[in-house]
């Protein structure tokens, strides 16, 4: 039997499990949050109605590789059916509704810590009454889980459609247009982006055919993502306080020093872009859809002046990196984008594009270093010496990049203007 439960107890409840468990108490899911940094309880009892949002709670911990298989009663006073399929998804053992006597709490916990045979089909369940889903989702993984997170938005259709033309050896420029044409929002922004003075066109690029002959398919195809990621992410209101427009100018200007330096080393050119563009996705995840916990977060790094995704992995249990990882598997992103995102803060732990990796490594250290943009705390990432040593540069040739991405960041704030006015 466990020794300890964790959830928002009232008296009542706390006197049921007095005598049997040792259990300590959290009013909010932030505390909650806080408390698991330091303690592994065998059991959490979550009230659904906790500031910061139980069923979020419980979410988040589904996503995290600490806390997954941690056991999981949800209580509430008004379950509802997407309720139940939010907890099911969110790999919650036991939905158990308010009120309820001592014996029923009694027998989800021990139902919980004894096999089961067989479970409850949730739909059978009586909201009127206690309802219990067993081990709903059991082998389900983490990644698997992010996709059922309320909030999330689709991957950007348009952009597959493109990138399935761009690697086709039958596509053409015409193809192309007529697919974007379909969307006369994003193809306006796509112009925007295309005149803005970081492709230095000295004439006005005003046919889609055009564009595709001078920057090629490919890069036609990062500039929807970009869009779309603009606009399909970036488009929501409340968060945590995270500085959303800090993030994007941090990012786009990642991915200029990204595709400069790639320019510059002769390698990973075409990918370099769009890799330093979505390497830090996660933080627009978590500020999204768990604002409250994310808010903790941001708190714990100007407190304790920490780099945000130490105090992310103290706090949550898992990294904006394992967010966007988790992210780019449910929007089937290509693997190399998948890799740059899991391992731009350690490329030497990546088995795969290693090259690619180190590029956006290096393009992310720049740019908070130049404080181009903000990344949610006031700490510049340590460079790992292994990636200099992987391109053979020494001080004098790391030293002449940092000039070549400095004067590209003109670039970045053109293109951003565009990016935004879209």
């Amino acid at each position: 039997m466990p020794d300890r439960a964790l959830g928002r107890f009232s008296s009542l409840i706390a006197k049921m499990l007095w005598g049997t468990f040792a259990t300590s108490t959290a009013t909010t899911g932030v505390q909650a949050i806080e408390y698991l940094r330091t303690n592994r309880p065998d059991l959490l009892v979550v009230e659904e109605s906790i500031p910061g949002g139980g069923l979020r709670f419980c979410e988040l911990m589904a996503m995290s590789p600490n806390f997954s298989d941690l056991p999981i009663i949800l209580m509430s006073v008004t379950p509802s059916p997407d309720g139940i399929l939010r907890a099911r998804a969110a790999g919650v053992n036991t939905y158990l509704a308010k009120p309820f006597r001592p014996s029923e709490l009694q027998k989800r916990i021990d139902n919980i810590f004894a096999p089961v045979e067989t479970s409850q089909d949730p739909a059978e369940a009586n909201p009127a009454s206690a309802a219990v889903v067993q081990d709903p989702d059991a082998g389900k993984t983490i990644r698997d889980r992010l996709k059922q997170i309320e909030g999330l938005p689709p991957f950007p259709a348009t952009h597959a459609q493109i990138l399935e033309l761009a690697n086709s050896d039958k596509s053409s420029s015409e193809e192309i247009a007529e697919q974007l044409q379909m969307d006369p929002s994003l193809l306006a922004s796509i112009f925007k982006m295309v005149n803005s003075s970081a492709y230095g066109f000295q004439k006005k690029v005003d046919s889609l055919k055009l564009a595709v002959t001078l920057l090629g398919l490919e890069e036609i195809a990062n500039l929807v993502m970009t869009a779309q990621i603009f606009k399909n992410l970036g488009d929501y209101e409340g968060g945590s306080g995270f500085d959303r427009d800090g993030f994007w100018k941090h990012s786009v200007g990642t991915a200029f020093i990204t595709r400069t330096i790639a320019k510059k080393l002769q390698t990973e050119v075409e990918s370099a872009f769009l890799a330093g563009m979505l390497h830090d996705l996660g933080k627009v995840v978590l500020d999204r859809c768990f604002a409250d916990y994310y808010r903790a977060v941001l708190d714990q790094c100007e407190k304790e002046h920490l780099w945000i995704g130490e105090a992310e992995q103290q706090l949550l249990g898992l990294t904006h990196a394992d967010v966007g990882g988790q992210l780019a598997t449910e929007w089937k992103f290509a693997e190399k984008y998948l890799y740059s995102i899991l391992h731009h803060h350690e490329p030497e732990a990546t088995g795969r594009y290693q090259r690619l990796t180190s590029l956006v490594h290096i393009a992310d250290h720049m740019c908070r270093s130049f404080g181009y943009g903000s990344g949610g705390d006031d700490q510049v990432p340590e460079l790992d010496p292994a990636v200099l040593d992987r391109f053979s540069l020494g001080e004098r040739g790391y030293g002449i990049l940092v000039g070549l991405a400095e004067k590209e960041l003109e670039g970045a704030s053109s293109f951003l203007a565009a990016l935004s006015s879209g």
